[in-house]
């Protein structure tokens, strides 16, 4: 074999290993979550992989005895040393998420965060890709619900004093200001507070039509409980934080039936996608789909689409995601069409209420 023979042949024996190469995906996210991310791994890989390379989701190596701000960013810290990587996945939430932001964002690698709210993402940096809708959109579609479909005259918010809680009560105020909605009381409460007294005073001088919460499930189900156990009206309309089941429906007992809840995503929405999915993770993992399941598995193949269409450079990869519902079309997951910044989709949110043991699409009003 003459010379350049030889070096055609080792070109092509490159070109083969660089293609086997896998697409490392990163995940930090609550362990309850993360086989989801192996489960659209699998299914991406099953169906041939990215251009042929097999996806392998990355996931960091730190014990979960640090403080959380400092256990997030080691969880960054970690996943970044073990690159090369397409893109993070994470963290759980807002607070998570702000922290680790400068690690990627240092780095340059692109950081997606599936179910963080904070309207603070947006500026984390320019490799953060928030995939919720904000605190403000969310906001603002709770209040639309309180308005248009309940038809409430009067309100009080309880929220919880962390940056979800705060976030979020700013977008319900903010879409209800200057409406026919007046908003009787904003009531701040910690995770060690005795509602007792906060609700008393709430519904002192006549129960509101309803009482937005924007907190997590203990302390949304406590409230519908009280309010059912006196017999009063008035309905409960709660943020994304409170759908987590079986505690939301422990804490609210016989309240719990009709509670409304904002999500992402309901493992019960009857389109061909959720089902698929829904029943995908029910048969491998033996429990009911969640929306961070679901926006979980949608940022995995998001990621892996974008190799498909710009190859795994980051830089391409961050100026795919930018360029969704610009000059590109949206992704479509199972949680609808996916785009960032000014072309995200307020679509995406969906309003549930509980019936018997499950959360089911709002379809009319009641």
């Amino acid at each position: 074999m003459n010379s350049r023979a030889l070096l055609a042949f080792l070109l092509v024996i490159a070109g083969c290993r660089k293609t086997a190469e896998p697409v490392r995906i990163g995940v930090a996210f609550p362990a309850r979550n993360v086989p989801v991310a192996f489960m659209a791994a699998d299914e991406i890989n099953a169906a041939g992989g990215v251009r042929g390379r097999p996806v392998q989701i990355v996931r960091d190596t730190i014990p979960a005895e640090a403080e959380p701000a400092d256990l997030e960013i080691q969880r960054a810290l970690s996943i970044v040393a073990r690159g090369p990587l397409v893109g993070v996945i994470g963290h759980g939430g807002s607070r998570g998420s702000l922290a680790a932001a400068p690690v990627y964002n240092d780095a340059g690698i692109v950081h997606v965060v599936p179910i963080g709210t904070s309207r603070l993402l947006a500026r984390a940096g320019p490799w953060t890709f928030p995939l919720a809708p904000n605190d403000s959109i969310e906001g603002a579609f709770i209040a639309a619900f309180v308005r248009d479909v309940l038809r409430a005259r009067t309100a009080v918010i309880f929220y919880v004093s962390d940056e979800y809680g705060v976030g979020l009560r700013d977008g319900v105020r903010a879409a209800l200001a200057g409406g026919p909605v007046s908003v009787r009381r904003e009531q701040r409460y910690d995770v060690e507070s005795d509602l007792d007294p906060l609700l008393q005073a709430a519904v002192r001088g006549g129960a509101p039509d309803v009482v937005v919460v924007a907190g997590r499930a203990e302390a949304t189900g406590a409230i519908a409980g009280w309010l059912d156990e006196r017999g009063l009206p008035t309905r409960v309309v709660a943020g994304d934080g409170a759908l987590v089941l079986p505690n939301l429906l422990g804490a609210a007992g016989s309240g719990a039936e009709g509670l409304y809840v904002a999500t992402f995503w309901l493992s019960t929405a009857p389109d061909t996608g959720s089902v698929r999915f829904a029943r995908a993770l029910s048969l491998r993992l033996l429990r009911e789909a969640t929306a961070s399941d679901a926006m979980l598995y949608d940022a995995v193949r998001l990621l892996a689409r974008a190799v498909v269409e710009v190859g795994d450079d980051p830089r391409r990869v961050r100026d795919y995601l930018l360029s969704l519902g610009r000059s590109r079309s949206r992704y479509v997951g199972v949680t609808g069409p996916i785009a960032f910044g000014d072309a995200s989709d307020p679509r995406r949110l969906v309003m549930g209420t509980v019936h018997g043991r499950s959360v089911v699409p709002v379809v009319s009003a009641p």
